[in-house]
């Protein structure tokens, strides 16, 4: 699969702005379905399945954070694009909680779309071969939620799983302690929980994938 084969579902309710996207899209994708508001967006996902989603947070009726909660209940794999002018921390949690491919903050330029869609076709890839390798003869089997590393399949309880799925769906990004320990836990725990959890699943992968920023989080390298 290419770009131009993806089929793009992009939701704004802004005429303008819509407008100009699709312009970019259509260089670039073969099938763009638009939609002006998240209900909207909603029935078209229904209808049309698409490879890409393209949502924009502030929409009328349900926004586009909604609207990703609601595919998400049955949908953890489809590429989301989140667009927003916001950039407060809230949004940038919610975002992280929704499995998002890319984050663009408005206004954004023509490669910066281009790039996200990129991502999204790479992750598409990953989904078609239901494995995702994370180092020299170590997987994360998506079907199953379970580390293959050599012959051995390895188990991950439910907190690993979290972790890593979160890791994957964020590569080569930060994500900082409060934002891990947020979408992990339930309540507030202590920054050693989170070191024990990154210390047993680095056990059960491999230390030099899961890196540590100092003072900020830790990335996944792939």
């Amino acid at each position: 699969m290419n770009l131009e084969d993806l089929t793009v579902l992009y939701a704004e309710d802004e005429n303008g702005i819509r407008d100009t996207v699709c312009e970019v899209l259509e260089l670039y994708v073969n099938n763009v379905i638009t939609a002006c508001d998240g209900e909207e967006a909603l029935a078209l996902y229904e209808q049309y399945k698409p490879s890409v989603l393209l949502l924009d947070i502030c929409m009328p009726k349900k926004d586009g954070l909604e609207v990703l909660k609601v595919i998400r209940e049955t949908d953890l794999a489809t590429p989301v694009i989140i667009m927003t002018a916001h950039t407060e921390k809230e949004y940038l949690m919610n975002a992280v909680e929704l499995y998002i491919t890319k984050y663009l903050v408005k206004p954004f330029d023509k490669d910066t779309l281009v790039d996200a869609l990129n991502a999204s076709l790479e992750i598409i890839h990953k989904k078609n071969d239901n494995k995702i390798d994370l180092a020299d003869n170590i997987s994360f089997i998506i079907e199953s939620q379970m580390i293959k590393k050599g012959d051995e399949t390895i188990a991950l309880n439910k907190k690993e799983r979290q972790l890593l799925n979160l890791l994957i769906k964020n590569p080569n990004k930060v994500l900082t302690y409060d934002e891990l320990e947020y979408h992990i836990w339930d309540d507030t725990v202590s920054r050693n929980a989170l070191k024990s959890l990154i210390k047993d699943l680095r056990k059960k992968t491999s230390k030099e994938i899961i890196k540590n920023i100092s003072g900020m989080g830790y990335k996944l390298e792939v």
